[in-house]
């Protein structure tokens, strides 16, 4: 069992997997519950549409309130004997494998007409799945600073997440054709298969990950309950202010913004532009999983050998590529029912699979490093926090996007199908066609270009934060910030957006005692004002 230890232990490729298999849980949780937990619910539970909307709808409000709560408490669980016996990331890792290993079937008990039931049991399930998703997001942070080796991990990751998301997909129909369609027992036994895996899961990244030793920066101490909800807020605003977090949101909102919307999108795409059936569009995102864990394959070599910039942006390229020409074969009316058309479109979706696993893996790779640069202006480790804050800005953003292409449609004047009248594609107003590929060139291809810019004006890569990491070392150590070097200070003002001489908690960024905040904000005017580091010799010409 891998223990809270100061020792620097190696990073093996079992220690990867393990990690990576996590996941499973992270891509697979809610995707299964998304896909047939409706279904389910007003097939055999006596629930109507209603009731079954509602129950998803607060499972969506409650956790977006969570995701703070779970930052703040993973962070700061070092301050409690289970949090310094256990990890404050890992012992909430410990506890999902018997409570996610046993909520996944109780989900599934047929019980008719018992809504609360069903409520509270989805409700916990989905507050569960945030308390465990932010510290394993944090994991690799705590296990190492190498910059490969943290590139490795969060690409076994993503390629695991491509893993659950073909369970999700295939499991379920296994389960149909053993018990049969109409058998309710196929969905408890489905969903028991799932907490098992999930339950191992969760156990493989316990037994094979670590953190970093408890110490004044991975203890976080409030004087009681008012400050530490204060505390809450107060920091997980304060991820703002650190400009390596705010152009990782850029590369995260934006590029996954554009992913999100085009998956929105592309259905409406293949119907009433291509008027194709569903089932093509079915079979053509099918594809992205295979495409997207040979993507991710190849950008994890090329992020551990040039970084995370290139890459992406590349990535963006293709997505923009792709989505233009998707707008074109809609524009010059392709006939894509025809073997040239299926072909042609085809070509399109494999190299935009090809493009999305680098997009989706990036981001939560590049985040792996933010806390360093936190920690220059802080003097704390604070992953759990920017994990929490970008899921909630993560879930914003697909409910923003889902809603942006909603009005778009409405605004066309689509024709919604009802049970008594199924509208034809070729019956929607001609308004609705070019809204749909406006959406693909100005929406997947804008969102895509701004990614594009905040990749470009990400300052952090595999040097600065070697830069970083040694600098929080040398402060840490007893060293003086007035004998900081000029290049190593103008590296940490780029990274983290604040002046040096103020930063290592010299400043008011994130959460502060009352006492403590009355004494940084006297001595911030002449703290302003120094000037850290040595001077460069100026060499006058002869």
């Amino acid at each position: 069992m891998a223990e809270n230890t100061g020792k620097k232990r190696r990073i093996t490729l079992v220690t990867r997997l393990g990690y990576g298999a996590g996941n499973l849980v992270g891509s697979g949780a809610l995707a299964i519950s998304a896909s047939w937990l409706t279904i389910f619910y007003t097939t055999y539970c006596g629930l109507t549409m209603a009731q079954a909307t509602f129950i998803y709808s607060f499972a969506l409000i409650a956790d977006v309130v969570m995701n703070p709560i779970a930052g703040f408490l993973s962070d700061a669980f070092n301050n409690t004997w289970l949090g310094r016996r256990f990890g404050r990331r890992r012992f909430f890792i410990l506890l999902a494998v018997p409570v996610l290993g046993v909520l996944n079937p109780l989900m599934w008990i047929v019980i008719p007409g018992a809504f609360w039931y069903y409520f509270v049991i989805y409700l916990c399930y989905n507050l569960i799945y945030t308390m465990v998703m932010i510290p394993y997001d944090a994991i690799p942070a705590e296990m190492t600073a190498d910059f490969k080796e943290r590139t490795y991990m969060s690409g076994l990751r993503s390629i695991f997440g491509k893993g659950a998301n073909f369970l999700t997909a295939s499991l379920p129909g296994i389960f149909f054709v053993t018990f049969g369609e109409k058998n309710p027992m196929a969905f408890f036994y489905m969903g028991l298969a799932f907490g098992v895996i999930m339950a191992l899961a969760m156990l493989s990244v316990y037994l094979t990950t670590w953190e970093r030793p408890v110490d004044a920066t991975t203890m976080e101490k409030v004087e009681n309950p008012v400050e530490a909800i204060k505390k809450l807020f107060v920091d997980i605003f304060s991820t703002l202010r650190i400009r390596t977090f705010r152009h990782l949101l850029g590369m995260y909102l934006f590029g996954f913004g554009a992913e999100w919307l085009f998956n929105s999108t592309f259905s409406y795409y293949v119907v009433y532009v291509l008027m194709l059936q569903k089932s093509n569009a079915s079979w053509w995102q099918s594809l992205s999983p295979i495409l997207q864990v040979v993507s991710t394959v190849a950008a994890m070599a090329l992020v551990a050998k040039i970084g995370f910039r290139k890459p992406y942006i590349m990535a963006e390229c293709v997505i923009i590529t792709c989505a233009i020409a998707y707008a074109c074969c809609g524009i010059f009316h392709l006939d894509a029912a025809s073997a040239a058309g299926m072909v042609a479109v085809t070509s399109i979706v494999v190299v935009f699979g090809l493009g999305t696993g680098a997009v989706y893996y990036i981001p939560w790779q590049t985040y792996l490093f933010v806390a360093d640069a936190d920690e220059i202006v802080t003097g704390r480790r604070r992953e759990g926090t920017f994990s929490a804050a970008m899921h909630l800005c993560g879930k914003l953003m697909n409910s923003a996007v889902v809603a942006i292409l909603g009005i778009s449609l409405s605004a066309a004047g689509f024709i919604e199908s009802t049970a008594d009248k199924q509208v034809a594609a070729v019956d929607q107003p001609a308004a609705v066609h070019t809204t749909i590929i406006l959406v693909l060139i100005f929406g997947v291809g804008g969102l895509s270009l701004l990614g594009m810019l905040s990749a470009k004006l990400m300052r952090m890569d595999k040097k600065n934060d070697e830069i970083a990491i040694a600098e929080c070392a040398r402060i840490a150590n007893g060293g003086r910030m007035e004998d900081v070097d000029p290049e190593v200070k103008r590296i940490c003002e780029e990274l983290t957006g604040v002046q040096y001489e103020i930063c290592f908690g010299h400043n008011t960024i994130g959460y502060h005692t009352p006492e403590e905040l009355e004494r940084i904000k006297a001595e911030l005017p002449e703290r302003r004002k120094m000037n850290f580091g040595k001077q460069p010799v100026e060499v006058k010409a002869a």
